[in-house]
């Protein structure tokens, strides 16, 4: 048995950000596109895309800076807010998560029969 979790920050009761949403912008940021994020995260694009406008929206940042398909391609990749953002969380997720193991150790670590 092992503990999973997802803590999420709300913003006039709709999520505004999340460990798992960190996570697929950090995704789409090393695979340089929404789409390319979306599959390593096993989403369609639509939801990626519309959880990253969401957050943009209720965070009022510019997370991600991209580029529509043509010649060249298109792409994404996190603006300096964006980077900020991903890292901050990143931080703040895995010391929750260390936390949230060190928790459920105290709680359902086996009893010694001495």
């Amino acid at each position: 048995m092992e503990p999973h979790f997802n803590i999420w920050f709300e913003t006039d009761g709709e999520v505004a950000t999340s460990c798992w949403r960190m996570r697929l912008l950090a995704s789409i940021d090393e695979h340089g596109s929404i789409t390319a994020g979306a599959k390593v995260m096993g989403v369609p694009y639509r939801v990626a895309w519309q959880k990253v406008h969401e957050m943009e929206e209720r965070l009022g940042l510019q997370l991600l800076d991209t580029q529509t398909g043509g010649p060249e391609g298109g792409g994404a990749h996190l603006t300096e807010a964006g980077r900020d953002h991903v890292d901050r969380m990143r931080i703040f997720c895995e010391r929750a998560e260390q936390s949230i193991h060190e928790i459920y150790l105290d709680a359902f670590r086996p009893h010694s029969t001495i």
